[in-house]
């Protein structure tokens, strides 16, 4: 597991809970940054999240919950093989 990748998204994590966000706001937010990181396949993010300290069910969860057909954000699709993606920043 890429260590500086901990890193920025630790830090990340830490601004979000300065800004008071909730917790199912923080792991939308999270991975969608793990996504855009290259982390695009389920169990990595959900290993990566659970790293941080996040529940890992939590996390898969939110993960299969926030797939949609032609996302919008803080929502993700997911590919053929498997691997996620965000929507392009408008």
């Amino acid at each position: 597991m890429n260590e500086a990748l901990i890193t920025r998204l630790g830090a990340l994590d830490l601004s979000l809970q300065d800004n008071k966000v909730n917790t199912n706001d923080r792991v939308l937010a999270l991975i969608s940054a793990c996504i855009t990181e290259g982390v695009d396949q389920g169990p990595s993010i959900v290993e990566v999240l659970a790293r941080l300290g996040f529940d890992r069910r939590h996390v898969g969860l939110t993960l299969n919950k926030g797939i949609q057909q032609v996302p919008v954000w803080p929502n993700w699709g997911r590919r053929d093989d498997g691997r996620y993606y965000v929507p392009d920043p408008t």
